[in-house]
């Protein structure tokens, strides 16, 4: 099933990406509001400056997904973003940033198979949801691989729960240069990164200003990035759950 959806996903927008310019206006101009194709429905479609079609959106019947599509005077482009609301101030959806696209076997795949392609891509932590722009200069073929990839990896990842306490925080050994003497120290990139967050006294201030607005554990409040303190109470169980719940197609 899931490799149906992934099809599905490719065949229509290779469809439309692939075609010249004169033939995508006119494929998006004989689109009619409810069309099913391919088992997603016609939504909506989008305009230029001149009132001409040059999107649509389709939404997955069986899966819920959502897919603008446009035709565009640019390399193979997309981007996927997750409602990611926090649930807490421990960091969940800056943490699947950091995983999902580069840890376990899945992520490490992604990231050499983008090399390859010669991708680009970046990604980013909203309040309400994460986001993962990407290209590829390697041509419509090529850029549904990664696709696929990427889509796969977000839903069904394969990091190790010690690669999620590294990556999150986790007591590591340090030498002193000195005199050679050996101690403890709070590590990991997500933790380190909003350390540094925090030292900077405007954070102190939104978080107080948004306590005030929505009140304390609603979404708006909770910090997406992280809170240090709350960021090494997570555990790998939680982060697991999170995922889980928000990298669905539904919620996509």
């Amino acid at each position: 099933m899931r490799k149906i959806i992934f099809t599905a996903v490719a065949l229509c927008a290779i469809a439309i990406v692939s075609v010249r310019p004169a033939m995508a206006e006119s494929y998006f101009a004989n689109l009619t509001e409810g069309q099913n194709l391919h088992g997603y429905v016609v939504e909506s479609q989008y305009l230029n400056g001149s009132d001409v079609p040059i999107g649509a959106r389709f939404l997955h019947q069986g899966t819920g997904f959502s897919l603008d599509l446009f035709h565009i005077q640019s390399v193979p482009q997309g981007f996927f973003w997750a409602n990611s609301a926090p649930e807490s101030d421990q960091g969940e959806p800056h943490t699947c940033e950091h995983l999902l696209l580069g840890k376990g076997n899945k992520g490490r795949f992604v990231a050499s198979l983008e090399d390859m392609s010669l991708g680009q891509s970046t990604a980013y932590t909203a309040q309400l949801y994460t986001a993962y722009p990407f290209s590829s200069q390697g041509g419509n073929d090529i850029f549904f691989d990664l696709f696929e990839a990427k889509l796969d990896a977000m839903m069904y990842p394969n990091f190790t729960d010690e690669e999620i306490r590294r990556e999150v925080c986790n007591i590591g050994v340090t030498v002193d240069p000195s005199d050679g003497a050996l101690g403890l120290d709070e590590k990991g990139t997500v933790y380190t990164e909003m350390i540094s967050s925090f030292e900077k006294h405007w954070y102190h201030l939104y978080g107080a200003l948004d306590e005030m607005l929505y009140g304390k554990g609603h979404p708006l409040c909770n910090n997406s990035g992280g809170k240090p303190s709350a960021i090494r109470d997570m555990t790998p169980d939680d982060l697991r759950k999170f995922q889980s719940q928000a990298y669905r197609l539904n919620n996509m």
